[in-house]
Formats: structure tokens, C-alpha cells, sequence
């Protein structure tokens, strides 16, 4: 089937929809990949947080700063990792790396990953210091960078062309996101405050201790697919896609 099938607009519904259809091919696998890129770095950064900091002495010391940003990085490489895990399982269960790629082969080398973790490090840097820079520029940033993860694994893209493809399947639909990101954020909100309230009733220490990282490894999934299905969706509406395609990737 050749038939090319192209969206009028950015579909927050179809996004969410396809965001679930990512989840539901390996989920167990998938929760695995989460805890260990953003659960478990959540509670190794909360226990050092808690016994190597005093509350009086938060943000006042050299010691606090560096946590601070071991925090922030390490959530963010954690994220690209999940995206990239997320977006390869997506390539190959749709069998679309000679229609992706061009034939070359898929993600998946030592190159590959070092690339990645550059990727990492420039968006994480250059959003960070954005946000610093009066937020603004930072949210711009964040938008304008969200699938450059999925860019990269999906067509095997370097650094920057992986920047400038994000750019360009962004542009005009930023607004959609930001939208869609803010509706994401509120419901975690919720989410965090709700087992804050759990949590507290219960008192129990255990259920303390997993509640922070199961809570993270959920979230930081989600936002991983979602990710990715804003990149499938970014790419029908740029470029369309033959609709058997369509059918293996909201299947």
C-alpha cells in the first residue's frame, strides 16, 4: 500500500493514543528500562540528599550546588536513555528501520551511544542554561528540542542534524506541545500529591521508601512515550506516511 496519509494539525488525542500504543507492546521491559534510568537515579539522588545535607545548609555550600546539578543531569541523561529506548522499540516493532534509515543499519552501536550521550549532554546544557537565562528561553529550547532523541534513533541523525530536525518538525506546532506538556505536568502534579498524602496516612517506612522512585519510573515513562508519539505525529503532519504505517504504529 504506497497511499500517503498526512494530518491537518497537531492532535493532542492522537499523540496520547499513540503514546499508549507504545506502552502496551512491552511493558514489562519497558518498566524495567524506567527504573533503572529514572527511579533508581531518583533514589540514590534523595538518599544522598537526605543523609549528606542538613535542611539549614540547602543551597549555601559548594557540596549542595554539585548535588544540585548531579541531580538535574543525571535526570535528564536518564530521560534521553529512556526516549531512546522507547524509540528503538518502536522502529523495530514496526519494522520501518530500511523506510527510517535508507537502509543503513539500525540504532544500536558503541558510535550510537556516544552520540546519544553527547545529544544528551548538549540539549541538557543548553536547556539548563536557558531556564537560567529568565525561563524563557529555556521553555523555548525544551519545545523546540523535545524529539531529538527519537529523531536520532529513528533516522540515525548526528547531533546536530538530530538539533535541526527537531527544529524543523517542531516549528509551528510549539504551542500544541507546550500545551500538551503543561496537561502532563499538572496531572503528575496530582499524582505526587496524592501519594504525599498516601504515604503520610500510611506511615509505613517501605511503602515510604518506593513510593518517590515508583512514582518517578511511571512518569518518566510516560513522558518518554510521549515523546516519541509526538515524533511519529510531528512526522505525518510534516511528511506523511503511507497508511500501512499508520496502522502498525497506532495499532
Amino acid at each position: 500500500m504506497s497511499d500517503i496519509a498526512v494530518h491537518a494539525r497537531f492532535d493532542t488525542g492522537r499523540v496520547l493514543r499513540g503514546a499508549l500504543a507504545l506502552l502496551k507492546r512491552d511493558p514489562v521491559k519497558l518498566l524495567l528500562w524506567s527504573a533503572a534510568f529514572s527511579g533508581l537515579p531518583d533514589a540514590a539522588t534523595t538518599y544522598l540528599s537526605a543523609h549528606l545535607f542538613k535542611p539549614d545548609t540547602a543551597f549555601t555550600s559548594l557540596e549542595s550546588w554539585l548535588l544540585l546539578v548531579a541531580t538535574v543531569l543525571v535526570s535528564m541523561l536518564g530521560l534521553v536513555a529512556l526516549q531512546a529506548v522507547v524509540a528503538l522499540q518502536a522502529v523495530v516493532a514496526r519494522h520501518a528501520v530500511r523506510d527510517d534509515t535508507g537502509g543503513r543499519a539500525p540504532f544500536g552501536g558503541l558510535n550510537d551511544y556516544l552520540t546519544l550521550v553527547a545529544l544528551g549532554l548538549v540539549t541538557t546544557l543548553g536547556t539548563v542554561a536557558g531556564f537560567i537565562l529568565l525561563i524563557i528561553p529555556g521553555v523555548i529550547l525544551s519545545l523546540a528540542w523535545m524529539v531529538v532523541v527519537p529523531a536520532m534513533v529513528t533516522e540515525r541523525l548526528g547531533v546536530m542534524d538530530s538539533i535541526r530536525r527537531s527544529n524543523a518538525l517542531t516549528e509551528n506546532a510549539r504551542g500544541d506541545i507546550f500545551g500538551l506538556l503543561v496537561a502532563i505536568g499538572l496531572v503528575g502534579w496530582l499524582a505526587a500529591w496524592l501519594v504525599t498524602l498516601i504515604t503520610g496516612a500510611l506511615d509505613i517506612a517501605f511503602v515510604n521508601l518506593i513510593a518517590s522512585p515508583a512514582l518517578q519510573t511511571l512518569t518518566g515513562l510516560f513522558s518518554a512515550t510521549v515523546a516519541v508519539a509526538v515524533y511519529q505525529e510531528l512526522r505525518v503532519n510534516k511528511e506523511g506516511t503511507s497508511t500501512d504505517r499508520l496502522v502498525k504504529v497506532f495499532a
